[in-house]
């Protein structure tokens, strides 16, 4: 494999930075982690996703065979391993029960499909359309239901917003909860959000060897070994290494390793302790994409790099997570997660831009112009720096009656702080497009050299948060719940920026406080049927990326409202699950340019989601299993564009949202050994801009992308299975970035692609 893990086990979790919020978090987490030892403290309620209570101990179960994973015969039964699913745990309801759209990508969805990245799993989730990033927006840039969901990545619950490309080497599976979960989470979250579920050291020993070689020149190997030391201790390693391409992109290059040791004591008693270690390195060679030409994807070949054989993406991820958990009993529970990470970057991107003639660029290509004519410079908007995250979480569940009425009451707090140091280089591009010469559009030349530029403006923001929230689920007889809930938060950030070319130093500052309710009503006429309606409440403050200017210090939060009503029906003994869901989200304050001073930012816009989605997920026939949905999204956006003039529009697309949408995967099992699958992405066109009158439509075309998988069990110990990734060679484009006609790119899918996988159980 072209990627060693040798000597990786030493490399420890980065200190953390002092101050007086870190020191204070930390000691109150330390103090609560010492109470948990002596079963003061520490556990979590049965944190089984969509479990029916079949009595395992809370959070962790042992797997019933970790070479063909985890299959359950229902729908309610998948057995999960993670360290802290949200089902069951923050949500004290099965999938079925859950008063909004939830989709689980399953460990074993993963290695069927062959998936080696958070935003390919996330394809199996309807709704969810992927970015392009420039600058500091860059890794995992994804929507859900139309709104960004950028900063709303969590790992086992914890926020997990940061620049990087998520791989699921150590996750049991992926939860997607649509619709606003500030209750949850806090800020953030008006489409949904992700929450990624790491493994979790289980009392049954195994070790699991896997891998890949593909025709994207993919070398790829991971080891998954779970060791117990006691009746109730475990170990658990997890490694990753990997060099890979990707199909018809020849200069993308993706170097990665990763590794994730975890130790857990106490486990089936009644109080647990995790202690876990994650660190993922990436040293990729990223893809700038294809320029937007004439209102749609430029027409050139799907192997044209326009940017530069020098540029690099590199990260280094560095997470440490205490979780102690403890039973009082059947009814109280107490559990204390404390989380430091670090997320170091250093990325160097030049991006196709089109620039202008003022800036001694050939500007936007004229409609009808010939692509022979065509000239492409390259933008610049490299940096690097450390982003940090030290949060403490503390969740009591407690269950009780009043009279007829049974509570199963979840209360916590939380407290956090994030740092953000950002380094900017000169981008010369902006004052002259021709510091690098510019290059062909149908014939581009990535080996030209980029000048080394030095850093022009440092930027470093300090986030404290602190929430405290509420949620009782009451269980109003045996056909009806009502699950009402409020979460406080208060978050205030602090942002100093320097400017080393004229000396000049910007501090800004802002403090939001800001509710968040939620209600809804469940009714569930028989076992396997449930009806529900709910209200929730989102918010993002201005700081909510870490950053802030002269335009945004002074904003409040932009605030959004979600309506849904939907069904949840187990069928077929409960091996198949059919869901469906209506919803409508308003967003009455979206930040748009102030028409009387353009130097300013108002909270004056309008954004609309309303639409269904439809899912079906578990087995058809003991042989037969399928994941599929499909979502109608239709979004309108009204504000003001432009500075002079200002331009006005009114109920126009919302920017990379697809209409329409619809994934399935279909697992046959013909005769042992043998299993077969089938897999198909339709995703509607997208505009990629805001249209007015001065900004014509960008159209990303729909797409139709099928994949396929055969396997064969050659033994009990050794399973082969090859995949093929977009089956038909089919030309589409997942990821969109625009902000002008002379700055936007697509970056196109890999082409076929065939991976064969070895997986060895020893």
């Amino acid at each position: 494999m072209a990627a060693s893990i040798d000597g990786v086990i030493g490399h420890g979790v980065k200190s953390m930075r002092s101050s007086e919020t870190a020191k204070s978090i930390s000691t109150f987490g330390l103090a609560l982690h010492a109470a948990g030892a002596i079963g003061v403290m520490g556990a979590d309620s049965s944190a089984m996703a969509q479990t029916t209570g079949n009595g395992t101990a809370p959070d962790q179960t042992s797997p019933k065979d970790h070479t063909d994973a985890k299959k359950a015969s229902d729908v309610g039964e998948v057995v999960v391993t993670g360290i802290r699913p949200l089902l069951g745990n923050k949500i004290p309801l099965s999938v079925q029960d859950t008063p909004q759209s939830v989709n689980i990508v399953s460990e074993q969805l993963l290695r069927e499909q062959s998936i080696t990245r958070l935003e390919d799993a996330l394809k199996n989730v309807p709704g969810v359309t992927l970015n392009a990033g420039e600058g500091a927006a860059r890794g995992d840039t994804i929507n859900i239901r139309g709104f960004s969901a950028f900063n709303d990545f969590f790992l086992d619950g914890v926020r997990d917003a940061a620049i990087y490309v998520r791989d699921p080497f150590n996750l049991d599976s992926i939860e997607v909860l649509k619709g606003p979960s500030a209750t949850l989470f806090g800020r953030g979250s008006t489409g949904g959000a992700v929450n990624q579920v790491s493994k979790a050291p289980t009392l049954a020993p195994f070790g699991v060897l896997t891998a890949d070689v593909g025709t994207n020149d993919e070398y790829r190997a991971t080891v998954d070994i779970d060791q117990p030391i006691s009746q109730t201790a475990a170990l658990r390693l997890n490694a990753m290494g990997e060099s890979s391409g990707v199909t018809d992109r020849d200069d993308v290059r993706n170097r990665h390793w990763g590794i994730a040791p975890e130790a857990s004591i106490g486990i089936g008693e009644p109080t647990t302790a995790t202690l876990a270690y994650f660190h993922l390195s990436e040293n990729d060679v990223p893809d700038v994409g294809i320029p937007i030409v004439d209102g749609a994807p430029a027409h050139v070949n799907r192997s044209n790099d326009y940017g530069l054989a020098s540029d690099h993406a590199i990260s280094d991820v560095d997470i440490g997570t205490l979780r102690i958990k403890h039973d009082f009993g059947s009814n109280l529970t107490i559990a204390s997660t404390t989380r430091y990470a670090s997320y170091a970057f250093n990325y160097r991107f030049d991006a196709p831009n089109f620039g202008s003639v003022a800036a001694g660029g050939a500007g936007p290509p004229t409609a009808g112009e010939p692509l022979s004519s065509i000239l492409v410079g390259r933008d610049s908007p490299s940096s690097s720096g450390t982003q940090t995250n030290l949060t403490e979480q503390v969740d009591l569940t407690a269950r009780f009656d009043t009279g007829f009425l049974h509570h199963t009451l979840v209360t916590g707090i939380e407290l956090a702080r994030q740092t953000n140091h950002l380094d900017s280089y000169n981008n010369p591009f902006n004052a002259n497009n021709n510091w690098i010469p510019e290059t062909s559009l149908l014939d581009p030349n990535p080996n030209q050299v980029h000048p080394i530029e030095p850093v022009t403006k440092t930027q470093i923001t300090t986030a404290d948060s602190e929430a405290a929230y509420v949620t009782d689920t009451v269980n109003i007889g045996r056909y009806v719940d009502l699950i009402a809930g409020v979460r406080l938060d208060r978050f205030a950030a602090s942002y100093d920026q320097t400017a080393f070319t004229t000396g000049v130093v910007l501090n800004l500052s802002h403090v939001d406080v800001v509710p968040s309710p939620r209600v809804a009503l469940v009714f569930k006429p028989t076992p396997w049927q449930s009806f529900y309606a709910s209200y929730g409440t989102s918010f993002d403050p201005s700081a909510e990326a870490l950053t802030l200017t002269t335009k945004t210090a002074d904003l409040g939060p932009v605030k959004a409202t979600t309506y849904e009503a939907g069904s949840k029906t187990s069928v077929l003994d409960g091996k198949l699950l059919l869901t469906g869901a209506v919803f409508h989200t308003e967003v009455d304050n979206a930040q748009v340019n102030d028409p009387e001073n353009p130097t300013l930012t108002t909270l004056q816009g309008n954004e609309t989601v309303q639409g269904l989605e439809f899912g079906a997920t578990g087995h058809i026939t003991p042989r037969f299993e399928i994941t599929a949905g499909y979502t109608y999204l239709d979004g309108k956006t009204s504000g003001d564009a432009g500075t002079s003039p200002v331009i006005k529009y009114t109920n126009v697309a919302i920017p990379n949202l697809a209409r329409n949408a619809v994934n399935l995967w279909a697992e046959y099992k013909i005769v042992p050994p043998w299993e077969v699958g089938l897999g198909v992405n339709y995703l509607d066109r997208r505009i990629g801009d805001v249209v007015t009158s001065a900004s014509p439509p960008a159209v990303v075309p729909s797409y139709v992308v099928w994949s396929a998988m055969t396997s064969y069990k050659v033994n009990d110990r050794l399973k082969l299975q090859l995949n093929v990734i977009n089956l038909f060679d089919t030309l589409y484009y997942d990821n969109v970035y625009y902000t002008s006609t002379s700055e936007n790119h697509v970056i196109p899918g890999a082409g076929r692609t065939f991976k064969l996988t070895a997986r060895a159980s020893f």
